[in-house]
């Protein structure tokens, strides 16, 4: 050996050493095995809910200049439900030259992506690759991520923010410095209440934490940092008005109001109602696609499994997490259960599979040290087996409504009363005075297909309520429509009751079943007589005046192009 080499390893040698793979080419392949996953089936069709349309509604106000001000409704009230951060983001894609509604579904996707990613991170360094591979395969293939990828929600960006600020505060606790990672963690945090409020409980776990690891400084800048910009939005709310989710919480049912407030009692009875159905139904629904008793069992055996992992971390010590986990879960159980989904336990998933793996492992290796992988290996197959069969459903799904979106336009794929409503909101926008408000069943899909502003019809049959509300917010047309059974039980009930108060436009769609545009006539007098119980209702047709004279022709509707944004900006 020459003296030049000593000391050197030759290159030839070096090959048989093992070098660790990059920690970013683990995360990277993570991110493209979702994005196989959830390409295929990502539907090319809008979502016929209203706050997708919301959404992409409160994010044109803000690139017209219009404030964040609630567009579709003729009162321009300031937008208070909402927070901003996700109609900013979506502002943001609009500046960028995004139009085309499948371009906010793959932004939705890329969140969920994201947030899968950061998932595998968090568990793998809590726990190891293999928990991380196994929790990361069943959230890839399970029915409520698959859905989160499909719509325009703030869903995806509240899960990637929530597994990111868990993940920071995880790799606060193992570096030697860790003020970088608690600031990372507690900025996600407030950022995830601007997101959504349900962000909340996240805020309270960090707060907790931060007091219960003596980080004071940290604890005082954070109450701070989300106090001041909170307390901004609390003010400009509470000058428009009370916030909608406070309102919609405190009603029995907020699709029927004339049910009124709900009191203590009812609160523990939706608790309860809510407990059953997310642990029975909604959250091992959105975890694989099992039914019948086999979806029972499967949700008292995640949950239980899950239940004993949580115990077993919090007997060693409390952090972020497990802080967090049961903050949220005692929010979503007193949510109204008329709403209550896998949508609103999607940032659960994660952590449910986690602590019921934890769990598994645990118990397999007091059996047998050789059990937990093979014991892991049944549980995810167990769930993805199925899992998988319901993918290639929804790729072919997919496939399919892409085909009648190609042949029949955007909204193809729903049904003949939704498609309805779609050729009622393009009639009454090429074809009402300009200024002309309507109600409607979904009042912000409509003001995105017509450019029209409206507001959902009363959901109550009094005739007094619906003229008063008309009246003061300027609505002079009504769409009585076949989306759902509201129309024919509010709309319907009060046109029965004053029909000399309404006029016929036109009607929308084909044979007897059709959807009706109705003009409200101001100041209408009762002629009198009764209207006969099963009798036909007939309309006496509208005046000229109630049709502008030079129809205008909006834009052939398509899947490459949000109408809202092919009209003239107001």
């Amino acid at each position: 050996m020459t003296r030049r080499g000593r000391g050197k390893v030759p290159k030839a040698e070096q090959d048989g050493i093992k070098r660790p793979v990059h920690p970013g080419v683990i995360l990277a392949v993570v991110a493209l095995v979702h994005l196989a996953i959830a390409l295929p089936a990502l539907n090319p069709a809008p979502h016929n809910g209203g706050d997708n349309a919301g959404y992409l509604s409160l994010a044109y106000s803000l690139t017209t200049g219009a404030g964040y001000v609630e567009a579709w409704d003729p009162a321009l009230a300031p937008h208070t439900k909402y927070p901003p951060l996700y109609p900013a983001l979506l502002a943001g894609a609009m500046g960028l030259g995004a139009e085309a509604w499948i371009t906010f579904k793959i932004l939705s996707l890329l969140l969920v992506t994201v947030g899968l990613t950061v998932c595998f991170a968090w568990v793998r360094d809590r726990h190891g690759v293999g928990l991380a591979a196994g929790v990361s395969l069943v959230l890839a293939f399970s029915p409520a991520l698959l859905w989160s990828t499909n719509w325009i929600l703030s869903d995806p960006l509240f899960l990637a923010l929530t597994l990111a600020c868990l993940w920071s505060f995880h790799k606060s606790e193992h570096v030697a410095v860790p003020s970088r990672w608690i600031l990372a963690g507690c900025v996600l945090a407030i950022l995830s209440t601007f997101t959504r409020t349900a962000g909340l409980p996240l805020v309270l776990a960090v707060g907790a934490w931060l007091g219960l690891a003596r980080h004071w400084r940290a604890l005082a800048g954070f109450v701070i940092a989300f106090t001041a910009p909170n307390l901004l939005w609390w003010l400009r709310s509470r000058a428009g008005g009370e916030a909608q989710y406070v309102s919609e919480f405190w009603m029995i049912d907020p699709y029927q109001p004339d049910l009124g407030q709900a009191g203590i009692g009812d609160l523990a009875a939706r608790m309860l109602e809510n407990l059953q159905g997310y642990v029975l139904v909604h959250i091992p629904a959105g975890l694989s696609p099992w039914s019948g008793g086999a979806l029972t069992a499967l949700g008292l055996v995640v949950m239980a499994a899950a239940l004993a992992g949580w115990v077993a971390r919090i007997r060693v010590r409390w952090t972020v997490v497990e802080l967090f986990t049961p903050i949220y879960f005692g929010l979503i159980l007193l949510w109204p259960a008329v709403w209550s989904g896998d949508r609103f336990a999607l940032p659960l998933y994660p952590l449910m599979l986690f602590y019921a793996g934890e769990a598994l492992v645990r118990g397999a290796k007091r059996i047998d040290a050789r059990l937990p992988v093979a014991a892991g290996v049944i549980a995810v197959a167990a769930l993805l087996v199925p899992s998988m069969q319901s993918w290639g459903q929804a790729v072919s799904g997919a496939n399919t409504c892409r085909s009648f979106v190609r042949q029949g336009g955007p909204f193809a794929c729903y049904s003949q009363g939704f498609q309805q409503f779609v050729s009622a909101a393009r009639w009454v926008g090429e074809n009402v005075p300009d200024g002309s408000a309507v109600f409607s069943r979904k009042p912000r899909i409509f003001y995105t297909l017509s450019g029209v502003r409206s507001r959902t019809y009363p959901l109550s049959a009094d005739p007094e309520g619906f003229f008063r509300e008309a009246r003061q917010i300027g609505v002079s047309y009504v769409v009585l429509d076949q989306v759902d059974g509201l129309g024919g039980a509010y709309v319907g009930a009060v046109v029965r009751d004053r029909p000399w108060a309404f006029c016929g436009l036109v009607g929308v769609g084909e044979g007897d079943i059709r959807t009706q545009i109705l003009g409200i006539i101001e100041g209408a007098v009762d002629p009198g007589g009764e209207v006969s119980p099963g009798s036909t209702i007939r309309l006496a047709p509208c005046s000229e005046g109630m049709v502008r004279p030079d129809p205008r022709s909006l834009p052939a509707y398509s899947a490459t192009r949000l109408p809202l944004l092919a009209l003239p900006a107001p």
